[in-house]
């Protein structure tokens, strides 16, 4: 999807530098008249310097002032007709069936904007070469690492996965070069996964995280960075779209890693279907 543009302008508005955040935030609210400014023009309408519009597109990981252009304009052509509602306290069952609709639908599809098939490739080529994966995530994380884990298993790919910080430490000790440390943080900040990605990052090994888009601990310490972008609730109960997100990134990595790998994790995917099949009881 060439799109993606406003995802990342929104998603780090609030991490960006002032110089850089009154750029973003002109290009948030006038979409439509950006797409036709030169760089010094957008310097001037939205108070800023030529200089800064080029720090944005560079630390936004835009390929070019062209390219930013090009996947803003593709966001407009492509935005949902049914945005998002907060939902309040008397809010009927239809609405909150469509808060969570259009939640996840939102969720998935800017998380899928923001995805290069250069990172996907390289995380496959890893995970395909690594003697040894290790998975973690704390809380709802812990799902969707765990998910990952049973996915790579199931095509004889040797993984942990863990979500205890001591056993996670321990075993990111014994991890060597060529092996992958996947973490799944959606804040990018939980501590527990940092270190435990820190110590494995020291042993040479290659540290990839699934978070969400922007500037935080984990994805500067990641050597891959798999971002995903949640519409959640103001008044947020638990990890909703977040983890739908998360589980999107996970399919599509398994799917690509399989379909560019089928002479090796095909036979083992009969394998390990038909050694269940005997427990599935007959309707």
């Amino acid at each position: 999807m060439p799109g993606g543009g406003l995802v990342r302008l929104q998603e780090s508005i609030e991490s960006l530098p002032d110089s850089e955040a009154k750029i973003a935030k002109y290009i948030l609210e006038n979409p439509e008249q950006f797409i036709n400014t030169t760089v010094h023009e957008l310097a001037q309408l939205s108070g800023g310097s030529s200089a800064a519009v080029v720090r944005l597109w560079k630390s936004l990981g835009f390929d070019g002032y062209q390219d930013l252009k090009l996947r803003v304009a593709s966001d407009l052509q492509s935005t949902p007709q049914n945005k998002y509602v907060e939902l309040s306290e008397n809010s009927s069952f239809g609405t909150i069936l469509h808060s969570v609709e259009s939640s996840s639908v939102q969720s998935i599809q800017n998380t899928l904007k923001l995805l290069k098939e250069a990172d996907i490739q390289a995380t496959a080529e890893a995970l395909h070469k690594a003697k040894r994966t290790m998975t973690m995530g704390v809380g709802a994380s812990e799902v969707v690492a765990a998910d990952f884990a049973q996915k790579l298993t199931r095509v004889g790919f040797p993984v942990n996965c863990v979500h205890d910080f001591h056993q996670a430490a321990i075993l990111a000790t014994q991890l060597r070069p060529g092996d992958v440390f996947l973490a799944v943080s959606d804040s990018g900040t939980t501590s527990d996964v940092i270190e435990v990605a820190e110590l494995a990052k020291g042993n040479g090994v290659t540290v990839i995280a699934i978070t969400r888009f922007g500037d935080t601990p984990l994805s500067r310490l990641a050597d891959i960075s798999l971002y995903t972008s949640a519409v959640e609730p103001q008044v947020r109960v638990a990890a909703t779209a977040s983890r739908i997100c998360a589980l999107i990134m996970i399919d599509t990595l398994f799917i690509y890693l399989a379909n560019r790998y089928r002479e090796d994790v095909y036979a083992s995917l009969e394998a390990t279907r038909d050694v269940v099949k005997t427990h599935k009881l007959n309707s």
